[in-house]
């Protein structure tokens, strides 16, 4: 009976494939993967996304997006295929995304990508046994900080017929919230030459658009319930804990629900290259908020 079942659900999957037409399909004892799925019309690359879906039904689903300070990474990389497989293992399916980098397209270009491939996932999910109304968004380090805008700023999501209140969760990882004041003393010379010349300030391009990409200045009562977590080893250096803390505030005052834990024993990038071990206390962590 139960051989049945899983062939039942291996032809279900099987049909889905054939009508969507993707790219590579993959079969594993948890499930199946399907790779390189463009969610944007623009077909490139970079906007696409491998998926990896658990042998259930009604699953729950996590759009994850790579870390990278918007100008590096790739869903390829290590170890976002083995934090995709995880989470199927755990009867979760998992979108892992790439999104344009800043070599590729200015800033908001990947918020935005962000916003697309969760429409993907919104419109298509079901056709795979999935649940559209248990969406989450996580991401890691630039991941985090587009989890956090897109789930607070609501623009990027109205601009594709979205509201927030489609998103079920929301987790940040390893991302700062606010600039924890760090641009109030400069002078106009000053700012003028951090966004003409500095690497990462370039990316945005103008203090006014930094400013606008910072998730705290959008946090707002229907922003999605919100888990944060920073590695002991990232707490101060950048002052990532006053940033997020400044955030929990705000969000207090809206009257959201805003976790915020410390990872002990880790650091900014072990956070997720751990992830990568099926029982690692950060998969935990996500994998309880996603149920509860």
């Amino acid at each position: 009976m139960k051989n049945g079942i899983v062939l039942s659900i291996i032809f279900v999957f099987l049909t889905t494939v054939l009508l969507f037409g993707t790219n590579k399909t993959i079969v594993n004892t948890f499930g199946m993967v399907e790779t390189d799925i463009a969610y944007s019309s623009l077909l490139i690359q970079k906007n696409s996304l491998d998926l990896y879906l658990p042998f259930v039904q009604k699953f729950p689903v996590i759009l994850f997006i790579h870390g990278g300070s918007f100008v590096s990474g790739d869903r390829k990389d290590f170890p976002y295929s083995q934090i995709g497989e995880n989470f199927q293992k755990r009867g979760i399916a998992c979108a892992v995304m790439s999104y344009r980098l800043f070599e590729d397209s200015l800033w908001p270009a990947q918020p935005r990508d962000v916003a697309k491939a969760f429409l993907w996932l919104k419109e298509n999910i079901g056709q795979y046994g999935g649940d559209s109304t248990k969406i989450f968004i996580v991401g890691h380090s630039a991941g985090g900080h587009l989890a956090a805008l897109v789930c607070t700023d609501s623009s990027y999501f109205a601009e594709l017929g979205l509201k927030l209140s489609d998103v079920r969760g929301c987790v940040s990882m390893g991302a700062m919230m606010s600039d924890a004041g760090s641009l109030r003393s400069l002078s106009a010379a000053q700012e003028q030459n951090l966004f003409r010349n500095d690497w990462f300030f370039k990316i945005f391009g103008s203090k006014k658009d930094f400013t606008n990409s910072l998730p705290i200045h959008h946090v707002n009562a229907a922003m999605p319930r919100t888990l944060i977590m920073l590695a002991d080893e990232e707490l101060f250096d950048p002052p990532k804990q006053q940033t997020v803390l400044e955030f929990v505030e705000a969000a207090k005052q809206k009257n959201v629900l805003v976790q915020y834990e410390v990872l002990p024993g880790r650091s900014h990038m072990g956070t997720v290259e751990k992830m990568a071990e099926l029982y690692d206390p950060t998969l935990e962590k996500i994998i309880s908020f996603v149920g509860q």
